[in-house]
């Protein structure tokens, strides 16, 4: 057996375990909510901006008749708008534990978090399969499977919503208002002269368009486009939006960045690793044949 795998592998495993700890906290916070919290209608009355997070301002009554003024946390580009009325779960000792009522808010949050620590787990258990001389192409194999099926599953869930969206949604006509700009610093490995090997901070930029468009029903959305390293809109462009007359802050521009992008990368990843699996169990029935 390679014992020198033995110890990344329980470090990782470890990692990962703690990570997927977190998550079925948070689950539990909000399964909590769900099960003996006091529902209450509520309004999106404010849409608090911080740097660049935006946090809806809620407003709902206590069974008292009292209204009470909560902030949800803030996200990168809006989730709510002005007006929408949502449904908030609140504990019925405080009333400032809350949540509102949509399945992104209760668990979105903890799935990804799970789901991270369960890629941890999963690296570590090739690790561990390594320290006992386990088949290298065999857990590969099961490793890229395993990401194969859950690019494939997020797959089917954005084409699904895109095609409900494009299908079922509404279209107004909308206006880009702002580029807004966002700087990260990323790392780059680079070849000296003499051959070496180093890596360098690189700052980037990524840039994403922000649309304004007016509902049938007379309401004001802004919502941000799919942002990226470049952009090839302008501000004062027109757009055709697309848009959800339940939600309308559930909006995309009609194009095949903002509207199909994610599928086809979810896609393009599930075939990409589904493919790697396949070829590799086509070569080792080969070789066993021989």
């Amino acid at each position: 057996m390679d014992k020198s795998w033995r110890w990344p592998a329980r470090v990782i495993l470890g990692i990962g375990g703690l990570i997927v700890a977190g998550g079925l906290i948070l689950a539990y916070g909000s399964l909590s909510l769900v099960l003996y919290g006091e529902r209450a209608p509520g309004v999106v009355t404010e849409l608090r901006r911080e740097g660049n997070m935006y946090a809806p301002v809620l407003r709902f009554r206590l069974p008292s008749g009292e209204a009470h003024e909560v902030k949800a946390l803030g996200s990168g580009a809006p989730e709510f708008a002005v007006g929408d009325e949502v449904t908030v779960l609140y504990a019925p000792t405080n009333p400032d534990n809350f949540v509102i009522d949509d399945f992104d808010q209760l668990w979105l949050s903890a799935i990804i978090v799970t789901g991270f620590g369960c890629f941890w787990l999963m690296f570590g258990v090739v690790a561990w399969a390594l320290s006992r001389n386990g088949d290298l192409a065999l857990v590969g194999e099961r490793a890229f499977l395993t990401i194969a099926l859950v690019a494939a599953i997020l797959g089917l869930v954005t084409t699904w919503n895109a095609t409900a969206l494009y299908r079922s949604g509404l279209r107004a006509e909308g206006q880009v208002t702002e580029i807004r700009t966002s700087r990260y610093t990323d790392q780059e490995q680079v070849v000296l002269r003499d051959g070496r090997e180093r890596r360098r901070d690189v700052e980037r930029t990524s840039y994403a368009p922000v649309v304004r468009f007016t509902t049938v029903e007379g309401r004001e959305i802004e919502f941000f486009g799919r942002g990226g390293s470049g952009t090839s809109y302008g501000e004062g462009d027109v757009v055709t939006v697309a848009y959800d007359p339940a939600r309308p802050i559930n909006a995309h521009i009609v194009s095949f960045i903002d509207l199909w992008l994610p599928a086809a990368v979810a896609w393009g990843v599930a075939i990409l690793f589904g493919g790697c699996v396949w070829i590799s169990r086509r070569m080792r029935l080969r070789a066993a044949n021989r």
